[in-house]
C-alpha cells in the first residue's frame, strides 16, 4: 500500500509563511448545564458522557439523557455514530417552542440494538410537540433479550417523525403487532406527522401483524418510501380518523394501504374523513388500497396510481369509489422489487402531472419543491424537481443512474458467490469490481459495508465504470472489525465514477486506523456526491499524511474530478499533514463543502497543475485553499494554469495561499474570503485577487462546532457576485445555477 507515500502533504503552516498550526481558540462553554434555566441546544456524541454539560465541547453520551435535560425550544444535536436503542424520551415542547431531536448528518446517527435488549422499541417517544429528524434505525443485527417489534414508536401529541431511515425491524419472528414507525393514540396522542421517511424490510415473510407505518390517530402521512413489508405498507386502525395519506410510494408489501378503525382506545369510530391521494401503490402481494373494519362515508380516494397488485387494486366499503385513478406501470427510473433501485419517476411515467393539489405537500422526499411541472406528480418523488433543503447537505436521497450497457448489484443480503444480478446480488464492492467491464453500473443498495478494499477495474473513454450508491449516502463504508489497510476505498482503475457513498471513520476498530477516505490513483476518475467524515481523527500526526478524498499522480493518474462532496472532521487538531481534498494532478474541484479539517480544506501539491477550483465552501479549518507544487513525481512543476474562482473561504486560520512552486498563470477571481484569523490571501509572483469580496458570507446558520447550514440568505453578498467563467452547471444539491453565486449553493 503506497498511498501514504503518494499523499504526503507539504503542510499549510510549515512552508512559505504558513505560520503556526495551532488552531483558533474556541469560546468557553458552560460546564454545569443543570444550573442553566434556558437550554436552546444540547449535543450528543458517541465520545460524550452523561455526566457532561451537553454543550458542543462537552457532549452527552445518550439521547435519553438529553431528553431529561431538554426544555421547550431545545434542539438536541446528535453527532454521527452508533447509539444503542431501546430508550424512551418524555420531554415535551410547546406549540411555539418544539423539542427537536436531530441527527446532524442525515442517517449518520444510527440507532442499533443494544447487547441485551429490555424493550421492544428502538425509540419510544412519549413527549408532545417533538420532532425526530434524520436518524437511521437499524435492527439488522439481533442481540440478546427482547426483540424489537417497532422502530420509532410515538405516543405523544403534535409530533413529527421525518426524514428517517427505519429498516430490518422484527425480521426474525412474527409478533403480535409492530412496524417501522408507529403513531399511537393509546396514551392520548393526537395530530401527528410522518413525512419523508424510507422504511423497508419490516417483519418476516407471511406475518399478518407487521406494518411499515401504523397510525391510530389524526394527522398526515406523506412523502414516504415503503417497501419489503410483511403485511401493510401504511395501516390506519384503532382511533384513526381525519388522516391525510398523500404522495407516498409503496411496493412489495402484502397490502399497500389499509384504512379502517376498530379496537378503539378513545373513540367509538368509525375511521372517517380520511384522504388518500397521489400515492403510488404497486406490485404488492395482495391488495393495493383497502377499507377494513369500521369506516365512514366521507373518506376520499383521489388521483392514486395502482397497478400489479396481485388480488385487486381496490376494495372499498360504503359504496365509495376512487376518482382520478391510474392503472399503469409507474415507470420508475430503475425498479428493483427487493430494494436498491431508483424509485424516482422516469420521463415516461404516467404519474407526472397527474396528482391532486388538495393536501399535497410542497416538497418531496428529496426535499425538492413541488410542483415542478404543470401540477403535482403522484408518488414520493416529484419529477424534475431539484434542490433539497437539509443544512447538512443531503439533497436528493436517490442517486440518478447513468445509462450503461451492463449492470451489477451489491447488497448486504448478497453473497460473492452470486452472479451479481438484481435478484442475486454480490456482497462486496470489491467482488463487483473483479467482474466489471467498461460501460458498467455497479448499483450498491443501502446498508453497512466493511471498508479497506481496493478496486482496480478500468473503463474506457465514453464507457466508464460507475460505482453508485442507490440511495445517496445510504451505502455506508465503515472500518472493518480488524483493519489491515489505512484507506477506506483505494481505487486504481481508470475512467471510474464513485457516486453517492458515505465513508464514515467515526468508529475505530482494531488494526490499522484509516488515514484516507477515498483514494484514487487512476486517470479520468470522478468522485461525487459522497459524504466523507471523521477520517484520521485518531491517527498519529506524521509526514505519512492523510486526506478525506485524494486524487493522486503517483501511479500516473491525470484529470481527476471531485464534485459536490461533503467533507468534514478530518484529522487530529493541529496536524499539518492531514487534508480535506488533496489533488496532485490535473482536474477540477467544484461544489464541495469542506469544514473542520486539520490542515487545508482543499490542497494542491506534487504534480498539480491546470486545476479548476470553483464554487466550493471551505470553513473552520486551518487553511482554506492551498495552491502549489513540490516533491514532484512525474513533472518538474510548477503548479501553473490553476484557476480559483467563486469560492467561499471563511473562518479558517489562513485563507487562500500559494506555496511551494507556483507559476504566473494562476488566477484568483470572484472569491469571498473573510475572517481568516492570520490572513485572507498569500499569493506569489505578484498575483492578486480580482473581483474578490471581503464580507461575512451570510450563511443560513453557521457554527464552528455543530452542523453548519451553508445555504445563502437572501441578503448574502455572495449572490450574483460570481463569475460565469468555469462556473459548474449545477450546485451542491443539483440545482441548476441560474445566477453566478459564490460558494457551493445556488441561492
Amino acid at each position: 500500500m503506497l498511498s501514504a507515500i503518494a499523499l504526503t502533504a507539504c503542510g499549510g503552516g510549515a512552508s512559505d509563511g504558513g505560520g503556526s498550526t495551532t488552531q483558533v481558540a474556541q469560546a468557553a462553554q458552560p460546564q454545569l448545564l443543570a444550573t442553566v434555566t434556558s437550554v436552546s441546544e444540547l449535543y450528543v456524541a458517541t465520545t460524550g458522557s452523561d455526566t457532561n454539560s451537553g454543550s458542543a465541547s462537552s457532549p452527552l453520551k445518550t439521547i435519553a439523557k438529553a431528553s431529561q435535560l431538554a426544555q421547550p425550544g431545545t434542539v438536541v444535536h446528535v453527532a454521527p455514530g452508533t447509539y444503542p436503542g431501546g430508550f424512551k424520551t418524555v420531554a415535551s415542547g410547546t406549540a411555539t417552542a418544539r423539542i427537536r431531536y436531530q441527527s446532524d448528518t442525515r442517517w449518520g446517527a444510527r440507532i442499533v440494538p443494544p447487547s441485551s435488549s429490555a424493550t421492544d422499541s428502538a425509540w419510544d417517544n412519549r413527549g408532545n410537540y417533538v420532532d425526530v429528524v434524520g436518524f437511521d434505525v437499524d435492527g439488522s443485527v439481533l442481540q440478546q433479550g427482547t426483540a424489537w417489534t417497532t422502530g420509532i414508536y410515538n405516543g405523544g401529541s403534535n409530533d413529527s417523525i421525518a426524514n428517517n431511515h427505519v429498516h430490518h425491524i422484527s425480521k426474525a419472528a412474527c409478533t403480535t403487532g409492530g412496524g417501522g414507525i408507529g403513531v399511537d393514540s393509546y396514551y392520548g396522542g393526537v395530530n401527528a406527522s410522518v413525512d419523508g421517511n424510507v422504511i423497508h424490510d419490516i417483519g418476516p415473510a407471511v406475518c399478518a401483524d407487521m406494518h411499515g407505518i401504523y397510525f391510530s390517530t389524526n394527522g398526515v402521512v406523506s412523502n414516504n418510501l415503503v417497501y419489503a413489508v410483511s403485511e401493510t405498507g401504511i395501516r390506519l386502525w384503532h382511533d384513526a380518523n381525519r388522516v391525510t395519506v398523500v404522495n407516498n410510494t409503496l411496493f412489495n408489501t402484502n397490502t399497500g394501504i389499509s384504512v379502517g378503525g376498530g379496537d378503539y382506545y378513545h373513540t367509538a369510530g368509525p375511521s372517517d374523513y380520511n384522504r388518500v391521494s397521489n400515492n403510488i401503490v404497486y406490485d404488492n402481494r395482495s391488495y393495493g388500497v383497502i377499507e377494513t373494519g369500521a369506516t365512514g362515508s366521507h373518506n376520499v380516494y383521489a388521483n392514486n396510481l395502482l397497478a400489479k397488485n396481485a388480488v385487486a387494486d381496490w376494495r372499498l366499503q360504503n359504496g365509495l369509489l376512487a376518482s382520478g385513478s391510474i392503472s399503469a406501470d409507474p415507470a420508475f427510473v430503475n425498479y428493483v422489487r427487493t430494494g436498491g433501485g431508483d424509485y424516482h419517476l422516469s420521463s415516461a411515467s404516467p404519474a407526472i402531472d397527474r396528482g391532486n393539489a388538495t393536501s399535497a405537500p410542497l416538497t418531496d422526499l428529496d426535499g425538492a419543491k413541488r410542483p415542478s411541472g404543470a401540477t403535482f406528480d403522484i408518488g414520493a418523488y416529484e419529477f424534475g424537481a431539484v434542490g433539497g433543503t437539509s443544512g447538512s447537505g443531503s439533497g436528493s436521497t436517490t442517486t440518478q443512474l447513468p445509462t450503461t450497457a451492463n449492470h451489477l448489484y451489491v447488497a448486504t443480503t448478497g453473497a460473492d458467490s452470486n452472479p451479481g444480478t438484481a435478484s442475486a446480488p454480490f456482497r462486496t464492492i470489491a467482488r463487483a469490481a473483479q467482474v466489471a467491464l467498461p460501460d458498467t453500473t455497479i448499483l450498491v443498495a443501502p446498508g453497512t459495508y466493511a471498508g479497506g478494499f481496493r478496486t482496480a477495474a478500468s473503463g474506457i473513454a465514453g464507457k466508464s465504470i460507475y460505482y453508485v450508491s442507490s440511495t445517496r449516502w445510504g451505502a455506508r463504508i465503515l472500518p472493518p472489525a480488524t483493519s489491515s489497510n489505512d484507506t477506506a476505498w483505494d481505487n486504481r482503475g481508470n475512467y471510474v465514477v464513485i457516486d453517492g457513498f458515505e465513508i464514515d471513520g467515526t468508529t475505530t476498530q482494531a488494526g490499522t486506523p484509516w488515514s484516507y477516505g477515498i483514494y484514487t490513483g487512476g486517470s479520468y476518475n470522478t468522485i461525487r456526491n459522497t459524504h466523507v467524515h471523521h477520517i484520521a481523527s485518531k491517527v498519529a500526526c506524521t509526514s505519512a499524511g492523510g486526506s478525506a478524498i485524494g486524487v493522486d499522480s503517483y501511479y500516473g493518474g491525470v484529470m481527476g474530478t471531485v464534485d459536490a462532496n461533503l467533507v468534514h472532521d478530518i484529522g487530529p487538531a493541529g496536524c499539518s499533514f492531514i487534508q480535506g481534498i488533496y489533488i496532485s494532478t490535473s482536474g477540477s474541484v467544484t461544489n464541495n463543502i469542506v469544514y473542520r479539517v486539520a490542515e487545508a480544506g482543499i490542497h494542491l501539491w506534487h504534480d498539480a497543475n491546470h486545476v479548476t477550483i470553483a464554487n466550493n465552501t471551505v470553513a473552520a479549518s486551518n487553511t482554506g485553499i492551498i495552491v502549489g507544487g513540490g516533491d514532484f513525481y512525474r513533472t518538474a512543476g510548477p503548479d501553473d494554469y490553476t484557476n480559483v474562482t467563486n469560492n467561499i473561504v471563511y473562518d479558517n486560520r489562513y485563507g487562500i495561499s500559494e506555496q511551494g512552486s507556483t507559476g504566473i498563470h494562476n488566477t484568483y477571481t470572484n472569491n469571498l474570503v473573510y475572517q481568516n484569523a492570520s490572513y485572507d490571501w498569500s499569493l506569489k509572483n505578484g498575483l492578486k485577487s480580482v473581483a474578490g469580496i471581503s464580507a461575512a458570507p451570510g450563511f443560513a446558520a453557521y457554527t464552528r462546532t455543530g452542523t453548519p447550514d451553508f445555504r445563502l440568505l437572501t441578503s448574502s453578498p455572495a449572490i450574483g457576485s460570481g463569475s460565469t467563467v468555469r462556473m459548474p452547471t449545477n450546485d451542491f444539491v443539483g440545482i441548476v445555477r441560474t445566477s453566478a453565486d459564490i460558494g457551493a449553493y445556488q441561492h
